[in-house]
């Protein structure tokens, strides 16, 4: 495509204020892409002068500006890129939502994701010379305007743009979660809940990732309950074929699950290619506590890129409680008489049988901990060295122990 055409389906699409078309233009892999090439092979510059010929103010400048940043990006000038984009063609996209151009909401989404790209590039950028990166923190203060410019919006046309603040709320929480400011997602969470009676009112795609990524602020926060909810949610609405969606939202559901009690089948992980959990899965099923450890320390690295160690490390506790229960079914079936009295002395053997040697100490402290989180019902009796079990449902289910931390205010 010609710059000329380029230009010619740009006013076609303001001039029909079709703001679906105007945003596929704008993406940085359109069709303008080729003709800035063209530009970039000649070591030509932006014909400013023809822009603004061809279409009006302030949609030349905007136009002006977004070519200017694709041609630096051709360049590989990806800092200069950036900052050119978010200050000049984004800040024209926010003017012009806030002047109630409804119709331009979708041309704006898609200017946020794109600076989204542009953002982590430019760090990454920054980061090969030694510099800290700056460009997604600066693009979080702005897609805050963004977002408070939408969420509250009134007048004609205000529903649309309290639908795209969920949209924008998305990238917001995306951003957060790369910044390692995870607490910030609960302010964009309680807008839309306040601005929004219904959230099924907002796009599909949206709704799927506000869910998705509220299942992993809970999950951080320690409710799980509330976790596999939000992200069963995010995980059965996905489009069937969004595989790499479906398997991004599994890498967080599998453990929450697991955590309440519910071990993901082999045809499941086979599917979406998450053997890592494989290993997991088995220690927890068997009560083998040095396959876990094993597994946790194999993959540290992969699990704590995706922030999913804490979460995994959090099995330890199922895994003892399987182990201990099975030592406490063994010990019931050879003396029935005191079944309920389990020495600490077979609780040891059997970490030894699996090569991990604790000491009495260690041993206790993991029992009280399994006790205070109601993993196991009973006490200790520290001078008989004993595991005082409950006559009945010693082993309670996995849904009613204290997953969270008691100690956290």
């Amino acid at each position: 495509m010609s710059l000329a055409s380029f230009l010619g389906e740009v006013r076609g699409a303001i001039q029909n204020e079709d703001g679906d078309a105007l945003r596929n233009l704008m993406r940085f892999n359109s069709n303008a892409a080729l003709a800035v090439m063209q530009l970039s092979q000649r070591g030509a510059s932006i014909p400013v002068s023809d822009v603004q010929r061809q279409l009006p103010s302030p949609w030349s400048d905007l136009v002006v500006s977004y070519l200017q940043a694709l041609l630096l990006h051709q360049k590989g000038e990806v800092i200069a890129a950036c900052k050119e984009f978010r200050e000049r063609h984004a800040r024209g996209m926010l003017d012009a939502v806030k002047e109630q151009q409804v119709w331009v909401v979708p041309a704006v989404l898609g200017m946020a994701v794109t600076l989204k790209y542009l953002s982590e590039q430019a760090d990454q950028e920054q980061s090969k010379k030694g510099v800290n990166g700056t460009h997604v923190s600066s693009l979080a203060m702005f897609l805050q305007q963004l977002f408070s410019s939408t969420a509250a919006s009134k007048g004609p046309g205000s529903d649309v743009k309290k639908q795209a603040a969920v949209g924008i709320g998305c990238i917001m929480m995306k951003v957060y979660f790369l910044c390692n400011t995870i607490n910030n997602c609960k302010n964009v969470i309680n807008t839309v809940d306040s601005i929004l009676k219904n959230l099924d009112s907002a796009a599909a795609s949206h709704r799927v990732t506000f869910r998705y990524y509220t299942g992993r602020l809970a999950a951080y926060d320690e409710d799980y309950e509330k976790a596999e909810e939000h992200l069963s949610y995010a995980f059965q609405h996905c489009h069937r074929d969004a595989m790499g969606n479906k398997r991004k939202v599994l890498r967080y559901l599998i453990p929450v699950r697991m955590l309440r009690g519910t071990l993901p089948s082999d045809q499941l992980l086979d599917k979406f290619h998450l053997q890592e959990y494989r290993n997991i899965k088995e220690a927890v099923q068997s009560g083998d506590v040095a396959l876990l450890l094993r597994s946790l320390e194999e993959n540290q690295v992969a699990f704590v890129q995706a922030g999913t160690y804490l979460l995994l490390e959090k099995l330890l506790l199922s895994a003892y409680r399987r182990l201990f229960r099975k030592v406490a079914v063994l010990h019931a079936e050879m003396n029935p008489a005191k079944a309920t009295q389990l020495p600490l002395a077979l609780l040891h053997a059997a970490l030894q049988m699996q090569g991990l040697d604790k000491d009495n100490m260690e041993l206790q402290c993991i029992l009280a901990n399994l006790i205070y989180r109601k993993y196991i019902k009973g006490y200790i009796a520290f001078k008989p060295r004993i595991l005082v079990l409950a006559k009945t449902d010693a082993f309670p289910d996995l849904s009613q122990v204290q997953l969270g931390d008691p100690f956290t205010l």
